[in-house]
């Protein structure tokens, strides 16, 4: 029995010592690099012979730069000049294997020509934010899906490499002769360094709500009216004058010249008096009213005297 369990730990512990080699922070890597492939032959309309080399290419690229994704993930400079320089031998490599117009829309496509970024100190590949289904593939698996360990990277074929030596006798299509290496600047938009996390230390709430900020846009001409707070009164407008002179009721105002137009049955003005007529004042009125009012005749008949002398005679 001790025996038995001797042996099972030692077969876990070579496992988890083998355990690196197969896998990293960005998955399995020759999972990855068939994902890669796929959507690269997919997209780029390669055909078998490029399909089977994109493939050993890819693999070669995810296997160098696995050591360096701890320091590509937090900007470290010497990890990224590692990860940049894999890049630059895995993209001349495929200038062999793409014709000219396929290596021209390589380039364009940001998920292929620079298939790693970071965020959050974590490394992640691109193409797997625009194709979010990952069991799917739209190719078989490669011939040396299973058997290929690295045998054409650059570690052998460090001066020119294995596809540029092998190019005669397998492509016969035009090479891309333009600048395909890394810029500097494409460091801030890939890897972004994590900024340093301040100690916030001891914070105090305010008992009173602090003054608001000025604004930045100019106020305007008149700020609206707000209760509370004092404001000059504006100005009043000055009305201005009537043209036309004021009139009675009932009398309309003359129209040529000096000529006045008097309704028959009233007298024309004297040049004494002015020139309208005005109604009498409510106290005239009341003045030309009789004070008492006059009686009226009774030529009703005296009821209650005849009702009280039937009621006498029955008596």
């Amino acid at each position: 029995m001790k025996i038995k369990k001797f042996a099972l730990l030692l077969c876990l512990a070579l496992c988890v010592c083998c355990l690196p080699a197969n896998a990293s922070s960005l998955g399995d890597i020759r999972v990855n690099a068939r994902f890669l492939t796929d959507r690269m032959a997919f997209e780029l309309n390669l055909n078998q012979s490029q399909y089977n080399d994109l493939f050993e290419i890819n693999f070669d690229f995810l296997s160098g730069v696995d050591p360096y994704l701890t320091g590509m993930a937090c900007a470290d400079a010497a990890a990224l000049d590692a990860y940049y320089r894999y890049l630059d031998e895995r993209n001349d490599d495929l200038r062999w294997i793409f014709s000219s117009s396929a290596y021209t829309r390589f380039l364009a496509i940001e998920y292929f020509f620079r298939p790693i970024y970071a965020m959050n100190n974590v490394c992640y590949l691109r193409v797997y934010k625009v194709y979010h289904n990952r069991s799917f593939f739209y190719f078989g698996r490669p011939v040396h899906y299973l058997t290929y360990h690295g045998a054409h990277s650059r570690r052998f074929y460090r001066n020119t490499g294995y596809y540029c030596a092998h190019y005669t006798g397998r492509y016969h299509h035009p090479v891309y002769k333009g600048h395909f290496h890394s810029r500097p600047e494409f460091r801030k938009h890939d890897f972004i360094a994590p900024r340093p996390v301040k100690n916030p230390g001891y914070h105090f709430t305010p008992a009173r709500p602090s003054a608001p900020a000025a604004p930045s846009h100019r106020p305007e001409a008149r700020p609206p009216y707000r209760p509370g707070i004092s404001a000059k009164p504006a100005p009043k407008p000055v009305p201005k004058p009537d043209k036309r002179p004021p009139h009675a009721s009932g009398i309309r105002p003359p129209q040529n010249g000096n000529h006045h137009s008097v309704r028959p049955g009233t007298s024309r003005p004297s040049d004494k008096a002015p020139n309208r007529m005005t109604r009498p004042s409510r106290t005239e009125r009341k003045d030309n009213r009789p004070s008492v009012r006059p009686e009226r005749k009774e030529n009703r008949k005296p009821v209650k005297q005849i009702k009280e002398k039937s009621f006498l005679h029955n008596m």
